[in-house]
């Protein structure tokens, strides 16, 4: 697919980190004929996640007020075992600052399968590493799929650095029962793994760390 150019129509900011100038922000875009809500993460990239396309891309971030800046790489996001009855969107991006524990931005995105063939081991947060920044051969590599046990990923939120909590992330889905389940980056944020799950806690989609 094509995204070598699409019309931006409205955007709201989230989140501003006054200490690096990255944020993020949410954009509807009119794409391909439909609308699609696209979660981005900006530093000196550009990292946008296309929902119905299940995919995430990265580009220069163009130049102010009105430039232009070609796709570098393009990927899908979802797990790509053969689920006939699956239909994946892509759902939320998260890049945590680099800590001294967690030095490299790996890109962490979870995926929805709203189909109706589900996967036993449930929804996957992928994560992704950006390589060969400023190079020719500059792309986004899959690093990892990591199966939740949760069905259609909504809401997800890593632990605050500054409380020593940026291991953790806490996810739920918006349906099924999986619960709310913890999960531990380990290998320096190249894997996770689960902690804990409740199951009484149901169809959460929106976290906060206290």
């Amino acid at each position: 697919m094509d995204r070598s150019s699409y019309k931006v129509l409205s955007h709201n900011q989230l989140e501003v980190d006054r200490a690096t100038w990255q944020y993020s922000v949410n954009f509807f875009l009119f794409f391909a004929g439909q609308w699609s809500l696209m979660s981005l993460r900006i530093e000196d990239r550009l990292f946008t996640l296309h929902e119905t396309a299940s995919s995430l891309s990265v580009q220069a971030v163009p130049s102010a007020p009105n430039g232009t800046s070609k796709i570098l790489s393009d990927v899908l996001t979802h797990p790509v075992e053969d689920l006939p009855g699956a239909i994946w969107a892509a759902a939320e991006i998260l890049i945590p600052n680099p800590t001294q524990r967690f030095p490299t931005p790996y890109i962490y995105v979870s995926n929805r399968n709203t189909g109706t063939e589900l996967d036993p081991r449930g929804d996957s947060v992928a994560i992704f590493e950006l390589l060969n920044k400023g190079t020719k051969n500059e792309k986004l590599q899959l690093v990892k799929q990591i199966f939740t046990g949760l069905e259609q990923i909504r809401g997800m939120e890593f632990g605050p650095a500054e409380k020593g909590l940026e291991e953790f992330l806490i996810a739920a889905g918006v349906a099924g029962s999986g619960g709310v389940v913890m999960l531990r980056r380990i290998e320096s944020g190249r894997n996770m793994e689960i902690v804990t799950r409740n199951l009484d806690i149901l169809n959460r989609s929106t976290f906060v760390w206290l």
